[in-house]
């Protein structure tokens, strides 16, 4: 014959389903589920190399060849000494030479020709991993313009790169900075 259940056990037992009811997993179907939230991780920025350098006389043009192993958006930060430079600072994906430069047929992805602001910052859209030229341009004080300094320059410059969280492939090099490279006017023959 079944023994019969103290009222005392019942009870919990019904405390029991009350309780545990409006808990995940406990659920009647009467309730709609919580919306799944999928969270994607936010680009990240690192500085992927930097330089300096001084003795940037003015009219001269640096080369500067910068190795990006990575997909991303590349940011430039190049500061130099004195306030009334006038320097400019160009990204491009074609190495160009003395006179590519002086005469505006080297193609540029980034272009800034201007006084101010000190230090200058640029930044590039999605770059493709590649090799990229840094071109800066010590521009000469023009009297009929007013445009230009006679300053020699002391410059130094940072690279940032921000990619997103894409896994890395085994055979992909590090991000190399070349050295500054001084493009002097052609000699005269």
């Amino acid at each position: 014959m079944p023994r019969a259940r103290p009222a005392r056990h019942s009870g919990l037992l019904a405390l029991a389903t009350v309780l545990l009811a409006p808990l995940p997993g406990c659920d009647r179907g009467d309730e709609a589920p919580p919306p799944i939230v999928v969270v994607t991780p936010e680009p990240v920025r690192g500085v992927i190399a930097q330089t300096a350098f001084s003795g940037f006389a003015p009219d001269l043009w640096v080369a500067v060849e910068v190795l990006v192993s990575d997909r991303g958006k590349l940011d430039i930060t190049v500061d130099w000494t004195f306030e009334d430079t006038w320097m400019s600072v160009y990204l491009g994906t074609t190495e160009c030479g003395y006179v590519e430069l002086t005469s505006g047929s080297c193609p540029f992805l980034i272009e800034s020709e201007t006084k101010d602001p000190r230090p200058r910052v640029l930044n590039s859209d999605i770059l493709e991993p590649g090799t990229y030229f840094l071109y800066l341009h010590n521009v000469a004080w023009d009297p009929d313009t007013g445009v230009g300094s006679t300053n020699t320059e002391a410059v130094s410059i940072q690279l940032g790169l921000t990619v997103g969280f894409e896994p890395r492939g085994a055979e992909e090099e590090p991000v190399r900075l070349g050295r500054p490279t001084v493009l002097p006017p052609p000699q005269l023959q």
